[in-house]
This record gives structure tokens, C-alpha cells and sequence, in this order.
């Protein structure tokens, strides 16, 4: 067994294919396959399900890739060493977000993070939770920004912010003229939410009790991991959403009357930083971390008092 085998081995599963894998490593296929064969014969263990499209692991490569991608993510840290070392801002980090908070989040720290740090090299990429996990468990991000709290073995957690939920409400809707609204006062048919799998969707179902109160079938099913779809939905085809804090900053002023806050206590998501146990890039995660928090109202970084709910993501992982 060697370092190139499991570094074949990784870039197997990145992939899914033997061909593009072989391309980007700059080998042939059989090469490649030659390889992940002696590593199976090596290990006496079967590795790939050649059966799926795209290959996967089977039940065994799982637990030996946890310990393979380890040894490589600690080869990652002893590069980054010198780095770390020169106290310096500088390389390349790869995050992933989900697409909830994307658009939100990301213009309140952007331009100030490319003056602070100019040699820093941010890779941004939207993701739902369970691809963001996997990709950094599988080394192809450093960190990501998810709604916790979310059970995923080997990955660190550190809560950023927290941010509320509000109704944006149709302008012909009979709830638009209230200054607030309970989530009593509507018919669970006339939200529209996000595709199952999403985590928003999740914490909208726990903060509505929806899992026993919707029975119609809807005449429309649009599926989209986008808030701003499912605002321009409720702007044209009339009904409610909801919509996270840092939806309703930047808002258009003619839609503002729209937004209503929820009667009652404060219902919120937790943000939080994601990343590998062993933290390789730590100055660079944390750095892009401390900045792009200080951007934020002052409110969201502190944990909601009294009877507020962080919301359960309920995400699902599938190891």
C-alpha cells in the first residue's frame, strides 16, 4: 500500500468514473484501475461498488477511506505548515454554503475579505448540508457554512450566528395588513417551501408542525433549493413563505410591507462553521470566519434570550 494509491482512491470517489478520474490525475484508466486493484489485494477488503453509477464505496471502503483520507488530510496540514507558520493570510481555501443563505450572506463580507486579505484564493460553492459534509470528509473543501445542529462523525463545529424567521406574505393575502402573524393564522396549503432534503424546509416543518397538517395536494409542485424562487412565486401567484433574517435586509422598499415577523417567541437557525477534526487551513478558516461575521448586525451573533427556538435541520447523512 501507498500514498498514491490512496491518493487514486480519492479522486475515484471525487469523480465517480474511472475515465475522469484518470483525466485529472493525468494517467491512463487502466493505470488507475490497475492500482485500486492492487489496493483491494493489498487490503484483502472489497472497496469500490463497481455496480453503482457513479462507483461508491461499499460498506467496508467506508470505513477504510475514513482512515485513508486522515493520512491524507494530515500530509494536507504538514503542507500547509509553513503557512501557518509565517502568521500570513495567504493560499487557497474552499467553502462550501448552502444556497439558503448564499445570497445573503455572502455580499455582506465579500469585497471587505478580498481587501483584507488579498492573497488569500476563496473558492465558494453552493451546496446542500449532506454534499458539503461529504466533500470535505472526501478532502474537496476545507470548511463549509450550514445550519446546525447536524450529527456528522469526524467533523468539528463552531456556531457563527443566528438568524430568524419571517413570513413574506402576498399583497392580496388577508394577512397582509398584520403587523405580525401567528403561525395559527393560516392554512399550511398556502406555503410554499422548499424541496425535501433541504435543511430550511426541515426547520420550516419543525417551527409549523407540518408533518400532520398538510392534505391537499398541491395543483403546482415547483422543487427548488432557492428562497428567492419561492419569494417571486409568492409575489406573483399570490400565498406565503418563509424567509431567513438576511433575506429582508437588502430588500426592494416596495416589498418590505410583506415581510411580517412571526407572533410570539423568536424561532431561529444556527449558522455554524464546518470543517475535517484535524482543521487542516486553520488560520485560513479562521480568519475568513472572524471577518465575515464582523459584517453582521450585531443581534445575530449573539444566542437568541428567553423562550427562543433554534430550529433542528434534521438533515439526514448518510454515513
Amino acid at each position: 500500500m501507498n500514498l498514491i494509491q490512496l491518493v487514486y482512491l480519492k479522486e475515484l470517489l471525487h469523480y465517480g468514473s474511472y475515465t475522469k478520474a484518470a483525466q485529472n490525475l493525468g494517467v491512463t484508466q487502466p493505470a488507475l484501475s490497475a492500482q485500486i486493484k492492487k489496493l483491494e489485494e493489498e487490503t484483502s477488503l472489497s472497496l469500490i461498488d463497481r455496480t453503482a453509477r457513479p462507483l461508491k464505496l461499499t460498506g467496508d471502503g467506508e470505513y477504510f477511506f475514513e482512515e485513508a483520507l486522515e493520512i491524507l488530510q494530515r500530509l494536507d496540514k504538514l503542507r500547509d505548515l509553513s503557512d501557518h507558520l509565517s502568521h500570513e493570510i495567504k493560499g487557497e481555501l474552499r467553502m462550501g454554503i448552502i444556497p439558503t443563505l448564499a445570497p445573503y450572506f455572502i455580499p455582506f463580507f465579500i469585497d471587505d475579505l478580498q481587501h483584507e486579505y488579498p492573497e488569500l484564493e476563496l473558492s465558494i460553492e453552493e451546496l446542500i448540508t449532506e454534499d458539503i459534509i461529504h466533500k470535505i470528509r472526501t478532502g474537496n473543501l476545507d470548511a463549509g457554512l450550514i445550519s446546525t445542529p447536524v450529527n456528522a462523525g469526524r467533523m468539528k463545529f463552531r456556531t457563527l450566528f443566528y438568524e430568524r424567521f419571517f413570513l413574506y406574505v402576498s399583497d392580496d393575502h388577508p394577512l397582509y395588513d398584520r403587523d405580525e402573524v401567528s403561525l395559527d393564522d393560516f392554512d399550511p396549503d398556502e406555503i410554499w417551501y422548499l424541496k425535501e432534503g433541504n435543511c430550511f424546509r426541515n426547520q420550516v416543518n419543525s417551527l409549523c408542525n407540518l408533518s400532520g397538517r398538510r392534505r391537499r395536494k398541491p395543483v403546482l409542485v415547483y422543487k427548488t433549493n432557492s428562497v428567492e424562487s419561492l419569494r417571486r412565486i409568492v409575489e406573483s401567484r399570490k400565498g406565503i413563505t418563509f424567509i431567513p433574517e438576511l433575506a429582508t435586509v437588502n430588500l426592494p422598499s416596495e416589498y418590505e410591507d410583506m415581510i411580517k415577523p412571526i407572533k410570539g417567541d423568536d424561532h431561529v437557525r444556527e449558522i455554524s462553521l464546518v470543517y475535517s477534526s484535524l482543521y487542516v487551513k486553520k488560520r485560513l478558516i479562521d480568519s475568513f470566519a472572524e471577518l465575515a461575521v464582523s459584517r453582521l448586525p450585531k443581534h445575530m451573533r449573539s444566542e437568541p434570550r428567553g423562550e427562543g427556538t433554534v430550529l433542528k435541520s434534521d438533515i439526514k447523512l448518510k454515513y
